[in-house]
Order: C-alpha cells, then structure tokens, then sequence
C-alpha cells in the first residue's frame, strides 16, 4: 500500500505529541510493508519570511492555495493508494483535503484536537472546559480572544471553521477521520459529523523491551506548565497528602514560577525541567504511578500509552478522554479534576499498598499489549485504510 502523510510540523521550541505520532505511523507503516512518503510543512519556517510573507498568513490559515498545491503535486508525483492527514494548522489549511479529494485518492484525517469546532483547538477558556462554540459556532471566540487571548489572531481561526463549515469540505473531502478516543469522537458526533466516518485508533509508543520492577517509588507528572493542566491542584493535594516519596514535575511553561511558589517549603517537590525523551521515560519507569490532574478535555495524551507499556499506573481526572483511557481500580485511580483532597486520598492509597500498585501496573502493562503497542494499532490503522480505499472504490463506480 502506498501512502501519503500530510503534517504541518509544529515549532520545535515546543514539544508536540502530534509531532512524535506523526513520525511513529510512518516508522511503523514502513515496518508493515507499505510505501511511505512524508509531505510536511513546518511552522518553524514562518520566523525566517520576510514581512510581506507574514502579512499574509491569516489569509493562508483559511484557504491556502499553496497548501492544495503542494498536496496536488506530491499525489500526482507518489501516486498513492491513501492520504493520510494529520495537522494542517496554519500552512496547509483544509483546503488541502479539497485537493486531495479532487484527485480522487482515498483521504483519511487524524483529528489531534478539537481545530474545526474550536478557535483554541481545546475547549479551553480561562483555563477552564468551555464549549460555547461546539453548541453556538465560532463568533464567540472571537468576542473572547479564544485564541493567544488575541482578538485579532483568533479571527483567522473562526473564519477558517465557518468557512469550511460552510464550503462543506469537513463533510465532503475526507473518508473516515480517526480519532485516538472514543470521547473526542463522542464531541464531533455532537456537532453533527457521519457517524460512519468517525472511527478510533488510539495512540502507540514503542514497546520498551522493560517493565517497572516492583511496585516503584514516588510519582512523576509529565506536562505543560499551563493551567488547563491541573499541577496546581496536584501540588495542593501534594501538601496535604504528606507522602514521604518524591513528586517530579517534568516540563516547562508559562506558570512556572507560580507553581514554584506554590511548592515553597515542600521538600519532596522535584522541578525537572525539560528532560529529554529518555530521561523522562527513565524518570517515569520508576514511578509508583504518572500524574495526569487535568481540568480540560484530553483527547488522549501518549504520556499515558507510555505509563501503560513500562506497567506503571495513572491517577488522572475524571473528565474527558482520561475517564475512559485510565480504568479505575484496574489501569489507575480517578479522582474529579479540581480536588485536592481527593487527588491526596488517592495517592495516599497507592504510596500505602505495594500490593495495588503492583496490581494496577500488572493490569496496564496487559492493556498496552492488546490495545496499545505498536502491532494492534498498525493493524486498525490499516484496516481504516482499506475501509477508506473501498469506500472511493465505490464513489467512483457509483
């Protein structure tokens, strides 16, 4: 099987889990005997434009006439069997499926987030779930700066949704759109979209050939220093749960010096900063168990499929995708997001049972292996394909 992957790369100042899926499919579709070729834009470029160049991005952001181009182009030249789209956030824009689709090629999107139903892509406002736009469409946003807290640059983003939504594109240009949970799916039939052509594959990482000895020590939050994020309720639960282990703050962002004096006089309180893939991950697979506090929608963060593959558990917030990703009592511990003193309960509970955290690793470690490792989801990945591939089979014979 041929297939083209379409991604506009985010700036590589900020670490992005689209960015590492990305780059994992194409790895391990090659590894599953199909021909791969990357066509990718990168937002890196966008500093180095002259200002005339920039001047023009917001147009760019809703219809680009570049981005159809250079996806005509790479069809024309590969000739593939599938697109496959991922990001197409600001240098592609959706026009680039109606090009895809013009040519006649089977097109499948990954839906990362929430871009075509929300200005910020999260649902976020203020730090706080909002899904004003999702039942009302994007005006709201606009009025509130949902985007960089910017009038100004969210109008580009609105005008994108309505004008696609109205264009018919999301409707008319893709196949089946793959979703990495069942939640974030859940939030696109809410808003009207084919159910038949919404499908789940979650997200994979590579099986790290190890699993965590024991029941581990201490508990590592792995994320952006934002508040949507929930670190300053896991560090109010922290204080008061009085552990005696570490807690590891691996990340970097806006609000850390505010967390910083939150965590005053707390000993146990480790800020690690940014750390490299691997020391993360080395960090992670001696954890009793990964933090994920959030108060907003995760779609399904890759921190959580790694946690799983080396048998660590997850305490995670009861809210959006992390409600189904995390099983209570058998993959992790779910507490409700904004709860310190339950947050602290539950890791009480686990810092105070080697039994059950072994347990809860032991569980997670059997969920990678059916559900998450590589080789069950390269083999959904491929049978989307296939479904797509019939399905233009069929338009044209129609």
């Amino acid at each position: 099987m041929r297939v083209l992957i379409a991604h506009n790369r985010y700036r590589s100042a900020h670490p992005s889990g689209e960015n590492a899926v990305v780059d994992d499919e194409a790895r391990l579709l090659g590894e599953h005997g199909c021909d791969v070729e990357l066509l990718q834009t990168s937002s890196d470029e966008i500093a180095g434009w002259p200002a005339y160049k920039k001047a023009l991005l917001p147009a760019r952001t809703v219809w680009s006439r570049e981005g159809q181009r250079l996806v005509a182009d790479a069809i024309e030249r590969f000739r593939p069997d599938v697109m496959h789209v991922h990001n197409t956030f600001p240098l592609l824009s959706p026009a680039a499926l109606r090009s895809a689709r013009a040519s006649g090629v089977a097109v499948v999107a990954t839906m990362h987030n929430f871009r075509p139903l929300c200005a910020a892509a999260t649902f976020v406002r203020d730090g706080k779930v909002c899904t004003t736009c999702l039942d009302h469409g994007p005006l709201a946003a606009v009025a509130r700066g949902c985007y960089r807290d910017s009038r100004l640059a969210t109008v580009p983003l609105a005008a994108s949704i309505a004008t696609h939504r109205v264009a018919g594109t999301w409707r008319d240009s893709v196949d089946r759109y793959v979703f990495p949970s069942g939640f974030a799916r859940s939030l696109y039939l809410r808003a009207g979209w084919a159910a038949d052509r919404l499908v789940v594959k979650p997200n994979t990482v590579r099986d790290p050939g190890f699993t965590r000895t024991g029941a581990g020590r201490g508990f590592v939050a792995l994320s952006r220093f934002s508040s949507e994020k929930g670190l300053d309720t896991l560090l109010d639960g922290w204080r008061s749960a009085g552990i005696d282990e570490p807690l590891t703050l691996i990340g970097a962002g806006e609000l850390e010096g505010d967390l910083r004096a939150r965590a005053h006089g707390l000993d146990t309180v480790e800020f690690a900063g940014r750390l490299s893939p691997r020391e993360a991950f080395a960090r992670l697979a001696g954890a009793r168990a990964l933090v994920v506090p959030s108060r907003w929608f995760e779609v399904f963060p890759r921190t959580i499929v790694e946690a799983y593959s080396l048998g660590v558990p997850v305490v995670a917030s009861r809210i959006g995708s992390l409600a189904e990703v995390v099983e209570e009592g058998v993959t992790g511990l779910h507490v409700e997001p904004d709860a310190p003193d339950q947050l602290a309960a539950a890791l009480r509970t686990l810092a105070g049972s080697v039994a059950l955290t072994a347990r809860l690793g032991h569980e997670a470690r059997r969920r990678y292996e059916a559900e998450l490792a590589p080789a069950p989801t390269t083999r959904r990945l491929l049978e989307i394909y296939d479904d797509a591939i019939a399905q233009t089979a069929g338009r044209r014979a129609a």
